[in-house]
């Protein structure tokens, strides 16, 4: 039976103070001479308080637990093992106060199991009479091989009360326990192996509560978890002591090596009348004349209040251990040293303040102590050093200006841990969530970052309540009011007056309170650890866990073996990977990394993550150059709350789009609306040197922004304004309309070019004549999909993906000039492979195969007063609702194409290939079959009769990448599988940049599926050429290296950080941006980068005299079935024969 802490039984558990407080009485009988186990009824086994602790290292377990009165022996079964525990008497209080303390004579025993293996799930029992009865049958299971978690809480803090709201929780000012099991469980289900407490376990800070600890131990979890408590102010009491048993705690008893009791003289930093604060306080003059009682203690001779007990757990409680490759170190702040307090010197009730700062000193230097001895005891066993204490030296809240933790910072406690190179502080105290910068030497040491790459410093960390216990609002009061110098501010000014003006401490990157439980999952491998920190909201029976911060951190910058271009010096062109920004998550249906660009006057780049939301800023401006990959620093940028603070009435969907200005001033970002049908918004932000963004303004766009980009030498802001039927077709379903956005920023007007002009019959007869594709019976206002926009001087160039058209939009008059068909792929003169079951490529003919191109991205280039405009053919069903206008068909099987013209007996198919259902639409020829994309690429002359094609690549991308990756051919972008996307639409030609290296132009494009950049030389219109590619995909896992490239950003030699030319490419599926180095060759032949095999043949690109060429295709210059059959084996053959040897000699492996 589940034991849960929670509402009216938890309560009432708490108040109890009976002798079966938590007690487990289910018993079982062992026979001496048998395995067998037994219940017995008659006897009982009283085990309270049960908790395991980490032992010295992860191979070893604590546990610690009460024993009834006249208990002389306890033996622990672990497993397959017995160990016998130490049982002693309790620590007795400074003061017996019976109401408060019931466990006066009760025992406690302690046990430690070593030499436990790893991933592994133990049972234990208790028993006090040599194995003849047993305690219930508890779990507990050691962390896997080379990785774990551990959960991070703070400040529990319970305290006997039964106040809670209609939801379970108790309000910001309340003073419950209602949060904790639930904490604990949600901890559990996270699958922690490990819980690190930054202390205040308890509210009764005299000398301790019976029922608070009772109430504490309620879950069931405290004994089938690790935890590791911190001493926190309210834990100073032998209580704390009897409680745990910690691993390699410190000694305090004077030996060598042993830390040194201090006596602290803190009586309060404003009033100076608490006594609560020191250990060795100065009693007033009526507290010395009556020997006035505090907590037990009455006056010394020295007119001194000495607490002995307080000062004895002031210094126990600093201990360590190591846990896989960390090394945790656990320190007791809960002393508030005196002195140092020049605000106070010369108030006489507060005695201490013209102290030096001695005591704070003596205490640092027993953390210094403690640090070493762990230090040198587990010398070259850890990759992390944690330090987890309570009071936060970097908070933001009520206790951010306190006297004792100034003194601790005065005293070296940060400098210290410069010194032993601690990687995280984790504290508490202050009931609010916080997280520092990097700090050094009391200073940022880093941008603001959320991905850190081998950081020269500290990150703090302060943990909220994980109770419900109660909350502290930053910037609302202090514990001390007149601090002149602490905290030290980002204003530049310092102390209280300045912090309570609302200015955050100098420390300080990120911090959140919205009054409700708080804790952190460190996911640990061995150079990463990963952290995301959760608000518990909701009903507190069954609360969600909302997530306010996330972060990685790693110990190094390399990244691994650097990936080269295939062609590295044979052409013009060379190209290695540099650098790389890992997000730290991967996504089989993409979307993590997606549009990407850079800022060329900071330095930074910003990535748009679809699957957090978030805007990424990327650190290029810190790359280094190196044998390795250099992994790059990124920070997550919330543009959700920043939209919805200052944008009223919208409500936010989605970020789809990123695009900084020329002049690195400001960054755009496409939004579209949570309702499919709302108009959407541009969010306008000003720049910041940091990489961080100022909010600016919004703009109102058309439906479904779903690219932006700056035009104009930056006057302009356009958006693509794509206008989707999600809901699908039919009555009463909105098709909204597809509309280009133009934003003048000059003065700030904003218009929306659309296509109503083209909606009556003769000119949508013409787009159907022309071979756009429209649905039938829909207008081309409404049917129109805008995708990306390329923009020259005076026109703007828009892809319509799923009509096959590109518009060209006219930015002076703001109006259209024309949409042109983007053509379609002859597959009766150029061999494509879409056979997915033959496991290899083989390209064949088919006299009545099209590719409908379908491009998706977009660019364009000027040469001698021409655009020349270049299409990434990707191709696109529509998928909306109910509706989809693929047509599957499966030749294994006997089916045929949709035109019955392709079967399996006259093409030699097996598997299923997707056709387009051109059931439903205008603008395609009956005789022929047609697929999704083209697979290409393709270059268009624009001038004043429109658009004209001088060029397409055919089936230059799956013949090169068959031969550079024969066993990952048209695999996808979530397997490795062979011919995976062969039956559907290939390597799938996402996008395309242009950009100059050297003394050349050439076009980028990268390739979804199988990934990786293919790279043409296009300098030369009438003569573009391949010359390279490059894919740092690691094939040796489904999703790994930089995998599905969706975003691209050229970088230009006078714009980059070393002077050389880069390209930035956003993986979606990986979750990486790519940083490759462009540099220029010297050739033999600089216009021909061409191999020497015949072009078409081995699947070379050809230049066109007109769209036509490589358009549907005039019937009578068709093969007929016959002879396509004949064709199709000799290019096959040929195919196979020059496939071979390509694979033979330029085949070549890598390993990231």
């Amino acid at each position: 039976m589940k034991k849960v802490w929670k509402r009216g039984a938890a309560f009432a558990l708490a108040a109890s103070v009976a002798y079966s407080q938590n007690v487990m009485s289910l018993v079982y009988s062992a026979d001496k001479n048998s395995d067998s186990v037994e219940w017995n009824t008659d006897a009982e086994v009283s085990v309270e308080y049960l908790t395991l602790q980490p032992g010295e290292t992860d191979s070893a377990v604590n546990l610690n637990w009460y024993a009834p009165t006249g208990t002389e022996k306890a033996i622990v079964k672990f497993g397959d093992r017995i160990v016998e525990a130490s049982v002693e008497e309790l620590h007795t209080p400074t003061k017996v106060d019976k109401n408060k303390y019931t466990d006066t004579g009760k025992m406690v025993c302690k046990a430690t199991v070593d030499g436990l293996t790893k991933d592994t799930e133990y049972q234990y029992q208790v028993s006090y009479d040599n194995g003849k009865t047993w305690s219930e049958i508890n779990s507990y299971k050691t962390a896997k091989e080379n990785e774990f978690k551990f959960g991070f809480t703070s400040d529990p803090q319970i305290k006997e009360s039964g106040e809670s709201n209609k939801e379970g929780w108790n309000s910001s000012d309340g003073t419950n326990q209602t949060g904790w099991a639930t904490m604990l469980e949600k901890l559990v289900q996270e699958n922690v192996n490990l819980v690190v407490s930054a202390g205040d376990q308890v509210e009764d800070q005299s000398w301790g509560k019976s029922s608070e600890y009772a109430a504490f131990f309620a879950p069931e979890e405290m004994s089938s978890i690790l935890y590791a408590p911190a001493v926190g102010n309210h834990d100073r009491h032998y209580m704390f002591a009897d409680h745990f048993n910690l691993p390699n705690e410190m000694l305090v008893d004077g030996s060598e090596g042993a830390l040194s009791q201090v006596k602290t003289t803190f009586r309060g930093q404003n009033s100076g009348t608490s006594q609560s604060h020191g250990n060795y306080i100065q009693a007033t003059a009526d507290e010395i004349t009556n020997q006035s009682e505090s907590n037990g203690v009455t006056p010394n001779a020295e007119g001194q209040y000495d607490f002995t007990e307080r000062r004895e757990m002031e210094t126990k409680g600093n201990y360590y251990y190591l846990y896989d490759n960390v090394l945790f170190v656990t320190l007791n702040t809960g002393a508030y040293p005196g002195g140092n307090d020049a605000e106070n010197a010369d108030n006489a009730d507060v005695p201490s303040a013209s102290k030096d700062n001695s005591e704070a000193e003596a205490i640092v230097k027993n953390f210094k102590t403690t640090l070493s001895a762990a230090t040198a005891e587990y010398a070259g066993q850890y990759q992390w050093l944690i330090v987890t204490h309570h009071k936060s030296t970097q908070t933001v809240a009520k206790h951010a200006a306190d006297s004792d933790i100034e003194n601790y910072v005065d005293a070296g406690f940060e400098k210290v841990m410069d010194e032993f190179n601690v990687d995280f502080v984790l504290g508490g105290h202050d009931h609010v969530y916080s997280r520092s910068y990097v700090l050094k030497d009391g200073q940022r040491n880093s941008e603001r970052l959320d991905t850190i790459n081998d950081p020269d410093g500290t990150i703090y960390l302060t943990g909220n309540c994980c109770s419900d216990m109660q909350y502290y609002t930053p910037f609302e009061k202090l514990d001390k009011n007149n601090n002149a110098d602490f905290p030290i501010l980002a204003n530049g000014e310092s102390g209280s007056a300045s912090y309570l003006e609302g200015n955050l401490p100098v420390g300080n990157q990120e911090w959140n309170q919205e009054y409700s439980p708080s804790y952190a999952i460190f996911d640990v491998t061995d150079q990463k650890i990963s952290v995301n920190v959760y608000n518990l909201s909701g009903e507190s029976d069954a609360p969600d866990s909302e997530l306010i911060d996330s972060f990685s951190v790693t110990k190094n910058t390399d990244g691994g073996e650097q990936t080269s271009g295939k062609e590295n010096t044979k052409t013009s062109l060379d190209v290695v990977q540099k650098a790389r920004y890992d997000s730290g998550m991967t996504n089989a249906d993409g979307g993590v990394m997606e549009i990407v660009d850079y800022n060329t006057t900071t330095g930074w780049a910003y990535a748009v993550n679809g699957v957090t939301g978030n805007l990424t800023a990327i650190a290029i401006k810190d790359m280094k150059s190196s044998e390795k990959i250099d992994l790059l620093d990124g920070n997550d940028i919330d543009v959700k709350s920043m939209v919805e603070e200052n944008c009223a009435g919208f409500v936010y969907g989605d970020m789809t789009s990123v695009a900084v200005s020329e002049d690195g001033s400001k960054l755009a970002v496409a939004i579209q609306a949570e309702n499919y049908a709302d108009t959407g918004r541009v969010a306008l932000f000003t720049c910041n040197a940091d990489g961080t963004l100022t909010f600016d303004k919004v703009c109102e766009t058309g439906v479904q922004p779903d690219m932006v980009t700056f035009a104009s030498n930056d006057s302009k802001i356009l958006t693509a304004d794509e206008g989707e039927p999600r809901d699908g077709y039919g009555d009463g379903i909105i098709d909204p309309k597809g509309t280009v956005t133009i934003i003048n920023l000059a003065d700030q007007t904003v218009s929306q070019v659309d296509f109503t002009s083209y909606d009556n019959s003769d000119s949508r007869e013409q787009l159907v004549e022309s071979g756009v594709i429209l649905k039938k019976n829909t207008n081309p206002s409404v049917d129109f999909e805008p995708e990306y926009i390329a923009v020259g001087d005076k026109t703007a160039y828009v892809t319509l993906q799923e009509a096959n058209a590109i518009a060209v939009i006219d930015l002076n008059q703001q109006s259209l000039t024309g949409v042109y068909s983007a053509g379609y792929e002859d597959y009766s003169t150029c061999a494509v492979d879409i056979d997915k079951k033959d496991e290899a490529y083989k390209p064949a003919v088919y006299e009545t195969l099209r590719g409908i191109r379908m491009p998706d991205g977009i660019a364009t280039y000027h040469i001698n007063g021409v655009d020349y405009i270049v299409t990434a053919n990707e191709g696109d069903s529509r998928e909306w609702g109910e509706y989809l206008n693929e047509d599957e068909r499966n030749f294994g099987k006997g089916e045929t194409s949709p035109t019955g013209k392709i079967t399996a007996e006259n093409s030699g198919l097996t598997g299923k290939v997707v056709f387009f259902d051109s059931s439903d639409y205008d603008g395609l020829d009956s005789e022929f079959d047609y697929l999704f994309g083209g697979r290409s690429f393709t270059v268009f002359k624009a001038d004043e009769q429109g658009l004209t094609e001088i060029y397409t690549s055919g089936n230059e991308f799956e013949a090169k990448t068959a031969g550079y990756e024969p066993e990952h051919f048209n695999c996808s972008n979530d397997n490795n599988d062979i011919d995976d996307r062969s039956g559907k639409k290939g390597v799938e030609a996402e996008n395309v940049t242009i950009g100059n290296v050297g003394e050349k132009i050439y076009a980028f494009i990268g390739l979804e599926r199988i990934g990786g950049v293919m790279m043409y030389d296009v300098t030369n219109p009438e003569k573009i050429s391949y010359a390279n590619y490059i894919n740092s995909r690691d094939f040796s896992a489904d999703i790994a290296g930089d995998d599905s490239p969706e975003g691209l950003c050229f970088i230009s030699e006078s714009e980059s950080v070393d002077g050389n030319a880069h390209l930035l490419t956003a993986c979606e599926v990986s979750g990486t941006v790519a940083s490759y180095e462009l540099t220029a060759r010297k050739t033999e032949d600089q216009g021909n980068g061409q191999d020497s095999d015949n072009g078409q043949d081995s699947g070379e690109g050809q230049n066109s005299n007109n769209g036509q060429d490589s358009g549907q295709g005039a019937k009578s210059d068709a093969p007929k079935t016959g002879d396509m059959q004949k064709t199709a084996g000799l290019f096959t053959a040929i195919i196979l024969t020059l496939t071979v040897v390509f694979g033979i000699t330029k085949r070549r492996r890598y390993t990231l």
